[in-house]
């Protein structure tokens, strides 16, 4: 984006679950009659061109590859994703609410940790920090990795009511895909929890998980409900969005940061309106749509082809305290992949940024108890320099009209997904654009994926606009109020067909 406005350890995760080579039997009770997709791709139909299958596309196989991307039915006997009542289902959340007593200096330092143990034994427990969420409540998650009797205790030192807290909840099989993984067959893909391979179609979606957009305009939830509604229906498998935004729209700026996270100028309490629309909108992309990956970037660019200032101002508590909340709120999500910044600029000439992603990346590395994917956002063209480094596990790119996949080959080599996560944005200088935006994009996908990879699409960066809709919703970013946006986007227009066929013949690229 900053063209735009100017211009640990070396261990790899492994699954939690043995992994199987068949998917998962298909549940009928998903599908009440064939869906629209479906005798579309029956009948061999697009968006955008008319195929010719030359097998006989079945509906139970054909929604076993896609029901994950369903949305599931609300109202149902079944256990949510996002559960905190006795059951829960694996490869899912189970959160814990816990009350403490009034009259601590600051709740965001309360020591509190919950030991989770699963059905297997201690061998497996995992410890994690509960966070503040106001009014003297604390919240503890874990990722639900396996089926059974599940308990847990609570310890802290300095409140006699959140010490000593135990319980149990019982872990029932599901089947929501689970955390993105290294393929065991090829480190340079995913895979996910449930053995299948994860076909990265990617969009910006910034702003989704935002309580206002790049404008400052407010983003309500039933915007974001139709936004991924609208790309799913695309062909979409994953968006890239920021964590928090600022009331007054988006700048790259220190105040960026203040706004995303900070209460007052102590810069020792959170902003916690901003971090509770953002877990509101995971829990909901959880429940509804499990099979979307979210990339969460996790911090706000302070300038474009400048070296960072504020990370560095902080003391080690302040610095800490930060990440030791974020984690304990968002770890837990199995859709999650880390991006640290996006856009920033690296090398001899940014040390501070070095050091800023290093020390967030060695962070993750060791306090992440999932090992979610992670890695940092470099600025368009800039070659990725952390390649070689253990806390980096995916290799993120920018560049532009990269038909050929010509960036792939430099990163081929740390045996690692490469993404490329920005290249064109329809209509963003809109003479740059292709003739046909849909035939563009569509190719772009194809030659990242065939050539080991995977891109992204960018459309209305600055807005949380459906797809669908943008004929109808005429806007400008707030920089450059004269370029008024008022045609419909086309670039995912033939998309989908990449999705129902790499599903419909189960193709695996590892």
């Amino acid at each position: 984006m900053g063209s735009r406005l100017g211009t640990a350890s070396s261990h790899r995760p492994e699954p939690l679950a043995r992994m199987h080579p068949n998917a998962a039997p298909f549940d009928p009770r998903l599908w009440s009659r064939p869906s629209a997709a479906l005798e579309n791709l029956r009948a061999g139909r697009t968006l955008s061109r008319v195929i010719t299958m030359p097998w006989p596309i079945k509906p139970p196989a054909l929604a076993l590859c896609l029901g994950f991307l369903l949305p599931v039915a609300a109202g149902g006997a079944e256990t949510s994703a996002f559960a905190s009542g006795d059951r829960a289902r694996v490869y899912g959340v189970r959160e814990l609410v816990l009350r403490g007593g009034a009259g601590a200096a600051n709740p965001f330092d309360v020591p509190v940790t919950v030991r989770f143990t699963p059905p297997s034994g201690a061998a497996r427990a995992v410890t994690v920090s509960a966070f503040f969420d106001g009014d003297d409540i604390w919240r503890a998650r874990t990722y639900v990795s396996e089926a059974g009797e599940w308990t847990w205790s609570s310890e802290c030192a300095t409140d006699a009511a959140l010490h000593g807290q135990r319980g149990t909840f019982v872990a029932v099989p599901s089947d929501l895909p689970g955390r993105l993984l290294p393929h065991p067959k090829n480190p340079r893909q995913w895979i996910t929890e449930n053995g299948r391979w994860f076909l990265n179609l990617s969009d910006t979606a910034y702003f989704l998980l935002c309580a206002h957009n790049g404008n400052g305009e407010p983003v309500t939830d039933d915007d974001a409900r139709r936004y991924i509604a609208d790309d799913i229906a695309r062909g979409i498998t994953s968006v890239r969005c920021f964590l928090a935004s600022a009331r007054t729209g988006f700048a790259e700026s220190q105040d960026q940061w203040r706004s995303w996270f900070f209460a007052d100028a102590t810069l020792d309490r959170f902003r916690l309106e901003n971090l509770q629309v953002a877990d509101r909108r995971l829990r909901m992309l959880l429940d509804t749509h499990p099979g979307i990956a979210v990339q969460l970037i996790l911090f706000p660019l302070e300038g474009y082809a400048r070296d960072d200032r504020f990370w560095v101002g902080l003391t080690p508590a302040q610095r800490e305290r930060l990440l030791r909340n974020l984690v304990a709120r968002f770890a837990a999500y199995p859709q999650v992949f880390w991006l640290l910044v996006n856009d920033a600029h690296y090398g001899e000439k940014f040390p501070n940024n070095n050091a800023l992603a290093r020390e967030v990346g060695a962070y993750l590395a060791r306090h992440d108890p999932w090992q979610h994917p992670r890695s940092t956002g470099h600025a368009r063209r800039l070659p990725f320099v952390f390649g070689a480094e253990d806390w980096a596990t995916y290799v993120h790119i920018e560049h532009a009209h990269d038909l050929g996949a010509g960036q792939y080959p430099a990163y081929d080599a740390f045996a690692k997904p490469v993404f490329l996560g920005e290249d064109r944005y329809e209509q963003d200088h809109a003479e740059r654009d292709p003739l046909d935006m849909r035939y563009w994009q569509r190719r772009l996908f194809w030659a990242w994926l065939l050539s080991g990879g995977s891109t992204n699409y960018g459309g209305r960066w600055w807005a949380v606009h459906p797809y669908s809709e943008t004929a109808g919703r005429p806007t400008a970013y707030h920089a450059r109020k004269a370029v008024i946006f008022d045609k419909a986007l086309t670039g995912l227009d033939s998309v989908r067909v990449i999705r129902d066929t790499f599903a419909a013949r189960a193709i695996d690229l590892a």
